[in-house]
């Protein structure tokens, strides 16, 4: 267990999954972590990823002047941390529908591990926007797409799906149906989503 608190060996591990999605799901769902431990590191890596934010939002040029609070990463990084636990959930309970055999642990497992990864891409962002910054909005795309195709391989290893096709068909349409409802939810409570 200490190992994963060791930062080479997660970079390596990192790297590891970054050339072999479907392996580094493998690696992670097989530590078999509790519960009460995943939300521990899910609570860490959120508020590793309030404070890259924070760093961020301070160290970006606004136009006229303008500043952003720090309460805005904070605020953002609350709904990162309820919009992790949808995924999660979402990962699970769908693709049991679909017949898929893992469980909320692993899902859970996964999207950490997933969050971690784009995290390491904040920081990589971060040095970025004091070197040349230009690169920061190329690393924001490649980031979401890293996202996408992480959570593909994870999903269809956590449930094991053969097609790709499919369960990337499948998480599009899930997150469209999330933000047909969460535009709902936030319409009936008088907010907006812009």
């Amino acid at each position: 267990m200490t190992h994963l608190l060791h930062l080479p060996t997660l970079l390596r591990l990192a790297r590891q999954t970054l050339t072999d999605p479907r392996e580094g799901a493998r690696h992670i769902m097989g530590l078999n972590l509790p519960r009460r431990i995943l939300m521990q590191f899910y609570l860490l890596e959120l508020v590793l990823s309030a404070m890259s934010s924070v760093i961020f939002l301070s160290l970006a040029p606004m136009p006229d002047g303008m500043a952003i609070p720090a309460e805005t990463a904070v605020t953002y990084t609350a709904f990162e941390g309820v919009v992790g636990l949808i995924i999660a959930f979402g990962a699970f309970r769908i693709g049991q529908a679909f017949g898929g055999r893992g469980s909320f642990e692993q899902a859970f497992a996964l999207v950490i591990w997933a969050q971690f990864i784009l995290l390491c891409f904040s920081v990589l962002q971060l040095m970025a926007m004091i070197v040349l910054p230009p690169l920061t909005d190329v690393i924001s795309i490649a980031a979401l797409a890293l996202f996408f195709w992480l959570m593909v391989n994870f999903v269809a290893e956590l449930h094991g799906f053969t097609s790709l096709g499919l369960v990337f068909a499948g998480i599009i349409v899930s997150l469209l149906g999330l933000a047909i409802l969460l535009s709902i939810l936030f319409s009936a409570m008088g907010l907006s989503l812009v």
